[in-house]
């Protein structure tokens, strides 16, 4: 068994939780109401900002040279902020929203600036395997959304745009990094440090269930505000 089966087994609820969410599911069938689509993209743009920063700080850990750190500076170089915005930003606009997206800190809901938060503390507090296991759970967001969609026809253009960038971007080759690069880590660790890892990695896949959580039922507001 490899150390990323291990995780896998280790967090294969949560995992179904995440794949097989109401959120991905409604759209699936076409039923997912407009709010709730805003409210995962809208929410999901301050997130992008600390999911980089996170690569970044992993560029600044892993080995010089390696293939994962070629793999996180591409992304870093073609795939950078503002581009991921402006493709979510250009969904909005076909649903009539044309407000800039806000990218600051007072922009996240609880759920994501949870998230963001786990990310980033792991990429200041440990080392290579740690970062790869917090971020390989976010790169298989493509593969999660390209299978869950590949071949399903969306009544409403703006979501097929969307569920479009997932079916027709080439596998994430970051989700192959990330997982070769906990393989490599795993086996120079102790268990102490597995379990570290494997622990990293099941939170990652809990804080995403818990930012699809908030968009479907449109948990959003700090406590004490009563919107957003």
């Amino acid at each position: 068994m490899t150390f990323m089966d291990e995780c896998r087994t280790y967090a294969a609820s949560a995992w179904r939780a995440y794949e097989h969410h109401p959120w991905i599911e409604a759209m699936a069938r076409d039923e997912l109401p407009r709010e709730k689509f805003v409210a995962f993209q809208v929410c999901d743009a301050p997130y992008i900002v600390d999911l980089h920063r996170t690569l970044a700080l992993g560029v600044a850990k892993a080995p010089t040279g390696s293939s994962w750190t070629k793999g996180a500076t591409t992304v870093l170089d073609e795939v950078w902020v503002l581009n991921e915005i402006a493709a979510k930003q250009d969904v909005l606009a076909d649903l009539g929203i044309t407000e800039p997206l806000a990218i600051g800190p007072d922009a996240y809901i609880p759920a994501r600036e949870a998230y963001a938060n786990h990310l980033v503390r792991t990429a200041l507090e440990f080392g290579i395997g740690e970062i790869a296991s917090a971020l390989q759970p976010c790169a298989m967001f493509s593969a999660v959304i390209g299978r869950r969609f590949a071949g399903v026809e969306l009544s409403v253009p703006a979501y097929q745009k969307w569920a479009d960038i997932y079916v027709k971007r080439a596998v994430h080759r970051m989700a192959e990094e990330h997982a070769a690069m906990m393989e490599t880590c795993a086996a120079r660790t102790d268990q102490a440090g597995r379990d570290r890892m494997k622990l990293i990695y099941l939170r990652s896949i809990q804080h995403q269930v818990a930012v699809f959580d908030a968009a479907w039922e449109l948990d959003l507001a700090w406590p004490g505000e009563e919107h957003r």
